[in-house]
């Protein structure tokens, strides 16, 4: 496992098989649109805050307080995701994404 710029470890990213074709369906999506570059270069940035910063990445959206997360919304154009972040352990769950419109 990989550490972060200033050494820290990163968090897990969990997400099911619906996530994983979500993607894959953006990325299509988004390289008939003549952006399929912008949507590799933002799911990078996207990937990368999710592992190393994912409490202050996005805006709070709510709590699940007996599950003990807490359920945020990024966007970094043209991807937008919707994520859970443990309170106990390391770990975001992805739980949506979607391909933004065009500008």
């Amino acid at each position: 496992m990989s550490s972060g710029p200033n050494g820290e470890r990163p968090y897990e990213l969990s997400y099911s098989e619906v996530v994983q074709k979500a993607f894959e369906d953006c990325q299509r999506r988004a390289s008939s649109e003549g952006r399929g570059r912008e949507f590799l270069e933002a799911t990078a940035a996207v990937f990368q805050r999710l592992q190393f910063d994912p409490t202050a990445f996005g805006e709070p959206l709510y709590r699940l307080v007996h599950m003990r997360l807490q359920v945020r919304t990024a966007a970094v154009g043209p991807l937008s995701v919707v994520f859970a972040v443990s309170d106990d352990r390391p770990v975001v769950y992805l739980k949506a994404v979607e391909l933004l419109s065009g500008g």
